[in-house]
């Protein structure tokens, strides 16, 4: 049993004494929340300031995101990278664009970040084929497509290079012996994968809806 219950109010602690999250930010969450029915699909806060210590610590300098959505987690890498720093934000669909450029304008690092929209695996594809790579990629997209991109991200990363997947216990129905959901089956297929993969080095954090890391070695 885990030696900590988080409840609400040990949560808010977390987040009032553990993130520091910039006004673009902030606004960005809360206009989410206010427009979108689906925002729930946005990394939390705590998961955000993580992400951000993961690209100081390993001083990325570029980094391929696998979903956008609003463009939350973007900022956060954004807002990490040094000014030099390259994003390559990958997303099928520019339904949320206008809220992900605004809050990328108003904190400053919208020239940091190269905004594709087409499906990722072909974009993928194509960035092997061209012998590109990066130092951390975060994949956060179509949960069906999830062993597709983990493969890929293992050929676009170099040794040292990191793999950071969200939603891998997806509110707990990875537990399900039957799912009956194709996508439920892949994301238990992809972590009973990365948990016995040779390639990588892991660890399965239990914060917002389960996260992966998994290291090229």
């Amino acid at each position: 049993m885990p030696k900590t219950i988080i409840t609400d109010e040990l949560y808010q602690y977390c987040l009032d004494k553990g993130v520091r999250e910039h006004p673009a930010l902030v606004s960005l969450r809360q206009q989410t929340k206010v427009q979108l029915e689906n925002s729930q699909m946005l990394i939390s806060p705590e998961q955000g300031a993580f992400l951000a210590m993961l690209i100081r610590l390993m001083n990325v300098n570029s980094y391929l995101e696998v979903g956008v959505f609003t463009g939350y987690s973007a900022l956060w890498a954004a807002l990490a990278l040094p000014e030099t720093g390259k994003i390559v934000a990958l997303d099928i669909s520019d339904e949320h664009s206008a809220l992900a450029e605004s809050a990328w304008h108003a904190a400053k690092v919208r020239h940091k970040i190269e905004y594709i929209v087409a499906p990722a695996k072909e974009s993928m594809q194509s960035f092997i084929a061209k012998g590109e790579s990066f130092d951390l990629i975060f994949i956060d997209a179509n949960k069906s497509q999830y062993l597709e991109y983990y493969e890929l991200a293992l050929q676009l990363v170099p040794s040292g290079g990191l793999i950071m997947i969200d939603n891998v216990f997806m509110y707990g129905q990875v537990l399900e012996d039957n799912a009956k959901k194709a996508y439920i089956k892949t994301l238990q297929k992809l972590n009973d994968l990365i948990k016995d993969d040779p390639r990588v080095d892991i660890s399965m954090l239990p914060f917002g809806d389960g996260i992966t890391l998994a290291r090229k070695k």
